[in-house]
């Protein structure tokens, strides 16, 4: 089995949707990635035995039965079985002794895709925001850079992106020998599916003629203070449960794919302070990884490369494109008049009601 684990923010989605379009061509090589979703979140919920994701409540993760189901197909597979999901980054220490024993080592391979940090935060805080996080951006930097106490550290993006101590605790059970890290260089694209062939031993171009159209822009700055805006209005994540999952989640989704941003339109800025600090950080990181004795595939002085950013970064917008709330009240009001079976939804006015509030927007006769 080829485990990979992510981590998030490094390319994982364009890896999963090059594997899914190429279920059907890969067992010319004697490599398959089972199931039929574009990622395995479910088989790491089963074994992880926890459901995931950050509307959790109410919710029960697969039964366990599913990751035996995966091993045993594993085993009785004559080739690779590729696993794939960044949450089994997340995995406790007795879930990855789990995984080791139940694949054993020696058929075991587990794989770490790792982005340069600087590169990193602008996308993890925003990954947040659509959770319904209201931390302004520079707060958010300074909490996460500066602030060295037992609360930060425990923070989702730390516990995803302190990526030393994520491959000493993976490589300390399942053998340093049988575990790869993957550099993911944004100036090559094409390079991290051309890993992926080399490690799964495909011809030049299986993955990347098949890597498909990934819609996962970054919300430009106008688009990033709406939405803090409007989770500070609803009431932050806790105010969001208020709504089913789908509401935010169509919300969020209408917001990102229901516009296309101007191109003069301000994207969201990581300031020099910030880029120098993860710079730090992530030479640190590095130092430890390389003492690892882990596979390095890649120039890991990408990851330590010191990003450039501005002097002056604004994580606000005073002016918000109005296109922008139509898209994410449109997507909302889908979400909230499609209810799944026995579920709540708060009324389509009450919608209309708060985005008039957070807009400023007078009642038209």
């Amino acid at each position: 089995m080829l485990l990979h684990i992510g981590v998030h923010k490094t390319g994982t989605t364009a890896v999963q949707t090059a594997l899914a379009n190429s279920r059907d061509i890969l067992g010319n090589w004697q490599v398959r990635y089972p199931g039929q979703l574009m990622a395995h979140r479910d088989v790491a919920s089963s074994v992880m035995g926890r459901p995931l994701g950050w509307r959790t409540d109410g919710a029960r993760p697969p039964q366990q039965a599913l990751w035996n189901q995966v091993v045993k197909a594993a085993h009785a597979y004559q080739g690779i079985t590729v696993i794939s999901s960044e949450f089994f980054a997340e995995s406790p220490d007795e879930v990855v002794r789990r995984i080791a024993k139940d694949m054993t080592c020696e058929q075991l391979r587990v794989v770490v895709t790792l982005r340069n940090l600087g590169r990193i935060l602008p996308s993890a805080w925003q990954q947040n925001l659509k959770s319904g996080f209201e931390i302004p951006y520079l707060p958010w930097l300074q909490r996460m850079l500066f602030q060295d106490d037992e609360a930060t550290r425990n923070t989702i993006f730390w516990r995803r992106h302190r990526h030393d101590l994520l491959v000493e605790r993976w490589a300390g059970i399942v053998g340093a020998e049988h575990v790869t890290v993957v550099v993911v260089d944004d100036r090559a694209r094409e390079g991290i599916f051309h890993n992926f062939e080399d490690l799964l031993g495909l011809p030049r171009q299986t993955l990347y003629d098949r890597r498909g159209e990934v819609s996962n822009r970054s919300l430009t700055l106008a688009e990033a203070a709406f939405l803090r805006r409007l989770n500070v209005a609803v009431g932050g994540s806790e105010g969001w449960r208020a709504y089913p999952n789908r509401v935010q989640a169509a919300m969020v989704k209408a917001l990102v794919e229901g516009r296309a941003p101007d191109p003069d339109e301000a994207g969201m800025a990581t300031p020099q302070w910030a880029m120098d600090r993860a710079a730090e950080l992530a030479g640190q990181m590095i130092n430890r990884i390389e003492a690892s004795g882990v596979h390095i595939v890649g120039d890991l002085a990408v990851l330590r490369q010191q990003l450039t950013g501005p002097q002056d970064a604004t994580d606000d917008a005073a002016d918000l494109p109005v296109d922008s709330a139509i898209a994410a009240m449109l997507g909302a009001l889908q979400g909230s008049t499609s209810p799944g079976p026995g579920a709540s939804r708060r009324p389509a006015a009450s919608w209309v009601h708060r985005a008039r509030t957070l807009l400023g927007v007078k009642k038209t006769p």
